[in-house]
């Protein structure tokens, strides 16, 4: 249980780290932010590393869109000027404006793809709880939303739940898996559509635990607590679902073959590697 505490913790201090608004700029800055005010014109905010701090004046005409906290988008306008935001203390404004040459048609619609705004997601494998696992993953895009990088951590809480939870007790006595742990890099063709395809290369570790038999005197078994593991290459494929700028889905399958094994079955140990997943993840 040591292990389902951890990830939900993890989970839990994810989600509260993010939980602010975002204030995106027309010079392609994105800051972090607590909205106090939203007025005709302007948009008072305090800066989130300093709650009791001043508060920040920034015209609407500066902003291209705010996301708030609870993952609505606010599109202030599609053709905006570039400003530094004005700061208010004690009665008195301040401003440090920057001229900056209009942006293109091209790259506003670039600013403007909101579902393409937030580069990490953490998500949930559900297709691992009828396996009886609890499998978080984590996944980051860079190189401009064409690839992304992928860990992942499971806990086995039921060895008895799934084919391969069984194939794997009849390969030892009372075998079961532990947890498993693995990495991968996708490489994404698109980084413009709300559905998108991926493929790349994953590898999964796996620990076991089994009962290893030490003496048989006189016809009496005697065992001792051991442990296994092995490690899986695979291909995998499959696709991001961007249903919200903070709420997506992935959809996908990856297939290969174990590299190295420790104490299990032959017969198990020669079968391909199969992983699949359907997640459901909050991107931020």
């Amino acid at each position: 249980m040591r292990y389902l505490s951890f990830f939900i913790i993890c989970l839990i201090f994810t989600l509260e780290a993010h939980s602010q608004d975002k204030i995106y700029l027309t010079s392609g800055t994105k800051i972090n932010v607590k909205v106090t005010e939203i007025g005709t014109v302007n948009i008072k905010y305090k800066d989130v590393s300093n709650l009791d701090g001043p508060n920040y004046v920034v015209s609407k005409q500066d902003i291209v869109l705010i996301e708030y906290q609870n993952g609505v988008i606010d599109i202030m306008n599609d053709n905006p000027r570039t400003t530094a935001p004005i700061l208010v203390e004690n009665g008195i404004k301040t401003t440090d404006v920057t001229v900056k040459k209009k942006p293109t048609i091209e790259k506003t619609k670039q600013e403007l793809n909101i579902y393409y705004l937030n580069n990490s997601m953490i998500s949930i494998n559900a297709l691992a709880l009828a396996n009886g696992d609890l499998t978080f993953m984590y996944d980051h895009n860079f190189m401009n939303n064409h690839l992304s990088a992928t860990v992942l951590g499971g806990y086995n809480f039921n060895s008895r739940m799934g084919g391969l939870n069984l194939a794997i007790a009849d390969s030892k006595s009372a075998a079961k898996k532990k947890f498993d742990l693995g990495a991968g890099l996708n490489v994404m063709p698109r980084n413009n559509r709300r559905v998108q395809y991926f493929a790349g290369l994953l590898i999964k570790y796996m620990a076991y635990s089994y009962k290893d038999v030490i003496d048989t005197t006189n016809n009496q078994k005697i065992f001792k607590d051991a442990n296994a593991y092995q490690i899986g290459v695979m291909i995998s494929n499959g696709w991001v679902f961007k249903i919200s700028p903070s709420f997506n889905f992935k959809l996908f399958g990856a297939i290969g073959a174990p590299i190295n094994s420790t104490a299990l079955d032959p017969k198990y140990s020669g079968l391909p590697k199969v992983y699949l997943g359907y997640c459901f993840g909050y991107r931020f």
